[in-house]
């Protein structure tokens, strides 16, 4: 009895320290599977949309990126069409190692101009945020009146292509919709559509309705020709225009809204993050309304990594503390877990939890566009 006692505490013990071996072993072979490997700190310069500028600034995402993913983002301002169509010399002589557009047509006239350029490339959509309509109480109940605008809960939505055929190209005026104070003719203000991405997903949707009945896709090339000539005189009527998503914006609010431009295309996140900024005022709110195009266009926000540093940034950014604080102090909605994508924590905030979207133009058309706003000779 004690001998198979004895005999079987041996074995026992044997298995115990088998396994611990086995584990020893298992823990110096894969260290990554027990804690992450330590990154080598980096500094990468990125050229990106300005209306990103706050949320690259903001500390606790520095030190996200600092202390967890040994990154050091310098981040410039500049306009997503101004990046994309920078030539590789231009860009390795401003030591770019990534590029981050506010649009998909963007990344796309990158990618056609640039293939093979840069071997180490890789791009992914790590924010979004629709394009959306501002206006004011006033120009709101206007459009209301005349059937533009409806209301489902607290969001607002806009019937765009109603808006710009049987008015904006009709030159119809805000006095003969009777709005009160305003003047004018009925239009959309926007920052520049040749530098910024704001105002030249405006100049998409309005191609796409000028271009095609059918507001479930982008127009193919030979429509867009044919709508171009059109899309062309609205840019001509709309006069001076910010550069930048983020300026253009803080203009239009400062500068008086809805009497300054009764409506004018931006960001969703520019809203939310203003609000957040103003400690969420009243005001900004009754003074402001937020209308969803219908369809809208989302602006995605890839980054463009052009080498291996870059694409650490691509990570970084998916990173799921960073994604909540660029959703929730910043207003950006994930482009990679939707469930982040709460709206219930900005309430009163109109803000609608599914945007009906039409997809973006495809390079040859938006390469097309940019041609003819830069040219009226090239619109044809």
């Amino acid at each position: 009895m004690r001998n198979s006692r004895f005999v079987l505490g041996l074995v026992l013990l044997l298995a115990v320290l088998l396994a611990g071996a086995s584990l020893y072993l298992y823990t110096q072979r894969t260290p990554s599977a027990q804690k992450p490997v330590e990154q080598k700190p980096v500094t990468i310069t990125c050229a990106g949309g300005s209306e990103k500028s706050s949320l690259m600034a903001d500390p606790q995402v520095q030190e996200l990126l600092r202390d967890k993913h040994g990154l050091t983002v310098k981040f410039v301002p500049m306009g997503s069409y101004k990046q994309v169509l920078l030539t590789a010399d231009e860009i390795k002589a401003k030591s770019f190692n990534c590029l981050w557009p506010s649009s998909a047509s963007a990344r796309s006239v990158f990618e056609a101009r640039h293939r093979g350029e840069f071997p180490d490339y890789r791009a992914e959509t790590v924010l979004q945020s629709p394009e959306v309509i501002y206006s004011g109480p006033h120009a709101t109940e206007a459009l209301r009146t005349a059937g533009l605008v409806t209301t489902s809960g607290k969001v607002n939505s806009l019937d765009i292509a109603k808006l710009l055929t049987d008015h904006v190209l009709k030159k119809t005026t805000w006095q003969s919709l009777k709005a009160t104070d305003l003047a004018g003719p009925v239009r959309i203000g926007s920052t520049d559509a040749r530098t910024s991405n704001s105002g030249f997903t405006l100049a998409q949707l309005e191609l796409t309705v000028i271009a095609t009945s059918d507001l479930t896709q982008a127009p193919t090339i030979a429509e867009a020709r044919k709508a171009l000539p059109t899309l062309r005189r609205i840019y001509e009527t709309s006069g001076l225009q910010a550069a930048s998503s983020d300026d253009g914006f803080r203009q239009w609010l400062t500068q008086g809204g809805e009497y300054s431009s009764p409506l004018y295309a931006g960001y969703e996140n520019q809203l939310i993050q203003q609000w957040i900024q103003a400690n969420r005022s009243e005001s900004l709110i009754s003074d402001v309304t937020m209308l969803y195009p219908s369809p809208s266009i989302y602006s995605d926000h890839p980054v463009l990594a052009l080498d291996a540093d870059a694409l650490r940034l691509i990570d970084a950014m998916k990173d799921e503390q960073v994604q909540q604080i660029a959703w929730q102090r910043f207003g950006f909605r994930s482009g990679t877990n939707a469930a982040i994508n709460d709206v219930k924590g900005f309430e009163p905030l109109p803000l609608a939890p599914r945007v009906r979207t039409v997809p973006a133009p495809n390079s040859q058309v938006t390469l097309a566009m940019l041609d003819c706003l830069e040219d009226a000779t090239k619109c044809s």
